[in-house]
Protein backbone atom coordinates (compact mmCIF):
# COMPACT_ATOMS: atom_id res chain seq x y z
CA UNK A 1 0.00 0.00 0.00
CA UNK A 2 2.86 2.67 1.17
CA UNK A 3 4.76 1.63 -2.10
CA UNK A 4 1.48 2.24 -4.15
CA UNK A 5 1.43 5.28 -2.07
CA UNK A 6 4.63 6.58 -3.60
CA UNK A 7 4.27 5.68 -6.83
CA UNK A 8 0.98 8.07 -6.95
CA UNK A 9 2.88 10.75 -5.75
CA UNK A 10 5.58 10.22 -7.93
CA UNK A 11 3.42 9.93 -10.98
CA UNK A 12 1.52 13.14 -9.69
CA UNK A 13 4.82 15.22 -9.10
CA UNK A 14 5.67 14.41 -13.05
CA UNK A 15 2.70 14.97 -14.75
CA UNK A 16 2.25 18.52 -13.12
CA UNK A 17 5.53 19.70 -12.62
CA UNK A 18 6.27 20.77 -15.88
CA UNK A 19 3.21 22.52 -16.47
CA UNK A 20 3.14 24.27 -12.71
CA UNK A 21 6.68 25.54 -13.36
CA UNK A 22 6.00 27.81 -16.66
CA UNK A 23 3.55 29.48 -18.04
CA UNK A 24 2.99 30.72 -21.56
CA UNK A 25 0.45 32.21 -23.62
CA UNK A 26 2.54 32.34 -26.54
CA UNK A 27 0.51 29.01 -28.25
CA UNK A 28 -2.52 30.30 -27.63
CA UNK A 29 -2.91 32.09 -30.67
CA UNK A 30 -3.11 30.89 -34.51
CA UNK A 31 0.77 30.44 -35.39
CA UNK A 32 1.15 33.00 -38.57
CA UNK A 33 -0.29 35.65 -35.91
CA UNK A 34 3.31 37.67 -34.99
CA UNK A 35 2.14 41.70 -35.46
CA UNK A 36 -0.71 43.04 -34.16
CA UNK A 37 -2.57 46.56 -35.14
CA UNK A 38 -3.98 48.16 -31.95
CA UNK A 39 -5.75 51.63 -33.08
CA UNK A 40 -6.91 54.12 -30.46
CA UNK A 41 -10.14 53.21 -29.80
CA UNK A 42 -13.07 55.13 -30.74
CA UNK A 43 -14.98 57.03 -28.06
CA UNK A 44 -18.79 57.16 -27.84
CA UNK A 45 -18.57 59.19 -24.45
CA UNK A 46 -17.53 62.62 -22.71
CA UNK A 47 -14.57 61.17 -21.28
CA UNK A 48 -12.31 62.30 -24.05
CA UNK A 49 -8.76 61.03 -22.33
CA UNK A 50 -10.17 57.46 -21.71
CA UNK A 51 -9.72 55.56 -25.27
CA UNK A 52 -5.76 56.86 -25.61
CA UNK A 53 -5.39 55.39 -21.61
CA UNK A 54 -7.38 52.24 -22.79
CA UNK A 55 -5.28 51.92 -26.07
CA UNK A 56 -2.08 52.59 -24.14
CA UNK A 57 -2.61 49.78 -21.46
CA UNK A 58 -4.25 47.21 -23.76
CA UNK A 59 -1.23 47.34 -26.26
CA UNK A 60 1.10 47.43 -23.27
CA UNK A 61 -0.45 44.19 -21.89
CA UNK A 62 -0.75 42.54 -25.31
CA UNK A 63 2.40 42.95 -26.50
CA UNK A 64 3.96 41.58 -23.30
CA UNK A 65 1.24 38.54 -22.62
CA UNK A 66 0.69 37.50 -26.25
CA UNK A 67 4.52 38.22 -27.42
CA UNK A 68 3.37 39.93 -30.30
CA UNK A 69 4.95 42.58 -32.19
CA UNK A 70 3.02 46.16 -33.15
CA UNK A 71 2.04 46.22 -36.28
CA UNK A 72 0.43 49.17 -38.47
CA UNK A 73 -2.94 48.14 -39.94
CA UNK A 74 -2.50 47.73 -43.70
CA UNK A 75 0.26 45.10 -42.88
CA UNK A 76 -0.20 43.11 -39.47
CA UNK A 77 -1.44 40.05 -39.16
CA UNK A 78 -4.01 40.81 -37.00
CA UNK A 79 -5.56 43.67 -35.51
CA UNK A 80 -7.67 44.76 -32.29
CA UNK A 81 -10.35 47.12 -32.69
CA UNK A 82 -12.36 48.97 -29.83
CA UNK A 83 -14.62 51.48 -28.99
CA UNK A 84 -15.48 52.76 -25.40
CA UNK A 85 -19.55 52.52 -25.70
CA UNK A 86 -20.07 54.16 -22.00
CA UNK A 87 -18.51 55.45 -18.76
CA UNK A 88 -20.72 56.26 -15.76
CA UNK A 89 -20.60 56.56 -12.01
CA UNK A 90 -22.91 56.20 -9.59
CA UNK A 91 -23.21 55.81 -5.99
CA UNK A 92 -23.32 51.82 -4.83
CA UNK A 93 -23.27 51.92 -1.13
CA UNK A 94 -25.14 53.58 1.63
CA UNK A 95 -24.38 54.79 5.13
CA UNK A 96 -26.82 55.74 7.61
CA UNK A 97 -25.33 58.27 10.47
CA UNK A 98 -27.83 61.42 11.07
CA UNK A 99 -28.58 61.58 7.24
CA UNK A 100 -28.69 59.07 4.22
CA UNK A 101 -24.66 59.04 2.96
CA UNK A 102 -23.35 58.02 -0.18
CA UNK A 103 -19.82 55.26 1.38
CA UNK A 104 -18.95 53.93 -2.07
CA UNK A 105 -19.43 54.75 -5.69
CA UNK A 106 -18.87 52.63 -8.83
CA UNK A 107 -16.92 53.46 -11.93
CA UNK A 108 -17.94 51.49 -14.88
CA UNK A 109 -16.56 51.12 -18.42
CA UNK A 110 -18.41 49.26 -21.42
CA UNK A 111 -16.70 48.41 -24.02
CA UNK A 112 -17.52 47.13 -27.89
CA UNK A 113 -14.18 45.30 -29.03
CA UNK A 114 -13.12 42.96 -32.11
CA UNK A 115 -9.90 40.98 -32.63
CA UNK A 116 -9.32 40.06 -36.23
CA UNK A 117 -6.70 37.80 -37.62
CA UNK A 118 -6.21 39.58 -40.83
CA UNK A 119 -4.42 36.50 -42.17
CA UNK A 120 -7.38 34.38 -42.37
CA UNK A 121 -10.05 37.15 -42.98
CA UNK A 122 -11.86 36.47 -39.79
CA UNK A 123 -12.90 37.14 -36.67
CA UNK A 124 -11.43 35.75 -33.41
CA UNK A 125 -13.08 37.38 -30.98
CA UNK A 126 -15.81 40.29 -30.24
CA UNK A 127 -17.71 41.29 -27.69
CA UNK A 128 -19.66 44.04 -27.55
CA UNK A 129 -20.73 44.90 -24.22
CA UNK A 130 -16.88 43.61 -22.49
CA UNK A 131 -17.05 45.47 -19.41
CA UNK A 132 -15.52 46.26 -15.99
CA UNK A 133 -16.41 47.95 -12.65
CA UNK A 134 -14.86 48.71 -9.39
CA UNK A 135 -16.34 50.26 -6.04
CA UNK A 136 -14.18 53.31 -4.85
CA UNK A 137 -14.93 54.96 -1.13
CA UNK A 138 -14.47 58.82 -2.57
CA UNK A 139 -13.12 59.76 0.62
CA UNK A 140 -10.14 57.72 0.42
CA UNK A 141 -9.74 57.69 -3.87
CA UNK A 142 -10.40 60.13 -6.48
CA UNK A 143 -13.40 58.84 -9.30
CA UNK A 144 -9.95 59.45 -11.70
CA UNK A 145 -7.88 57.02 -9.79
CA UNK A 146 -10.81 54.50 -9.57
CA UNK A 147 -10.97 54.95 -13.94
CA UNK A 148 -7.58 53.75 -14.11
CA UNK A 149 -8.10 50.97 -11.47
CA UNK A 150 -10.64 50.21 -14.27
CA UNK A 151 -9.24 50.42 -17.25
CA UNK A 152 -6.05 48.72 -15.89
CA UNK A 153 -8.98 45.50 -15.01
CA UNK A 154 -10.18 45.75 -18.12
CA UNK A 155 -6.64 45.71 -19.83
CA UNK A 156 -5.79 42.05 -18.08
CA UNK A 157 -9.42 40.60 -19.01
CA UNK A 158 -9.08 41.81 -22.68
CA UNK A 159 -6.09 40.12 -23.46
CA UNK A 160 -6.88 37.07 -21.39
CA UNK A 161 -10.17 36.42 -23.02
CA UNK A 162 -9.04 36.77 -26.48
CA UNK A 163 -5.60 34.53 -25.59
CA UNK A 164 -7.86 31.61 -23.71
CA UNK A 165 -10.08 31.60 -27.62
CA UNK A 166 -6.65 29.30 -28.77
Amino acid sequence: MRRAYSFLIMALAMALGPGCSHYSTTGRLPAHIKTVSIPTFENETAEFELPQMITDQVTDRFLSEANLRLGNTEDCDAVLIGKVRSYYEEAETFGRQQELTVTGRRVTIVLDVEFVDKVDNKTIWQNRSFSRWVVYEPDKESEQDAAQRVVGLLADDLISTILQQW
